[in-house]
């Protein structure tokens, strides 16, 4: 049973109720519709965004990702974002893996997918908080030593470059 708390644009709030031992337990939890992640590279070289992040309020460094709009697929959804997010377009997309980045606290799932074969088709339409987002282009060592050494904190950027590199990618 779940009681919505409260609705927003990316997520709902809802209170549910479970049965542990014989007990009814109450807690809170955020609905999410999903999310998608690219780890794109261009001429040998990983499409990274700098971007603020208000819940952290400094800047991060990530892959490009976002969240599912409504009856869109992964696939689409990540079309999307990279155009959106860097101007580039991927013309094939292979899947990399899918997590769950809080599971104790919300039904998220990102999947993330892999694209080196890439078309620049100039920036999309940017979400009003995204207009100040800058495009980098690194060399993957240079990524995995940031991931490594702290400077890179975003969990979905750190699980797809140590997964592409497990599998052979980088």
């Amino acid at each position: 049973m779940d009681e919505v708390i409260y609705k927003a644009r990316k997520f709902t709030l809802v209170r549910r109720a479970r049965e542990v031992g014989g007990r009814i337990v109450w807690g809170e939890y955020l609905v999410h519709p999903g999310a998608v992640a690219v780890l794109a590279l261009t001429g040998g070289k990983a499409v990274l965004v700098r971007q603020f992040r208000p819940a952290l309020k400094s800047w991060t460094i990530e892959i490009p990702a976002g969240t599912l709009d409504g009856g869109e697929s992964p696939e689409e959804a990540a079309v999307r974002e990279m155009i959106e997010e860097t101007g580039y377009k991927p013309l094939r997309l292979t899947p990399l893996l899918d997590f769950y980045p809080s599971p104790g606290i919300s039904n998220e799932l990102i999947r993330i997918f892999y694209a080196d074969e890439l078309e620049y088709v100039g920036i999309g339409r940017r979400d009003p908080g995204e207009i100040d987002m800058e495009v980098l282009l690194k060399e993957p060592g240079e990524v995995l030593r940031a991931i490594i050494s702290g400077e890179v904190k975003d969990s979905k950027t750190i699980i797809a470059f140590l997964a592409a590199k497990e599998k052979g990618l980088l």
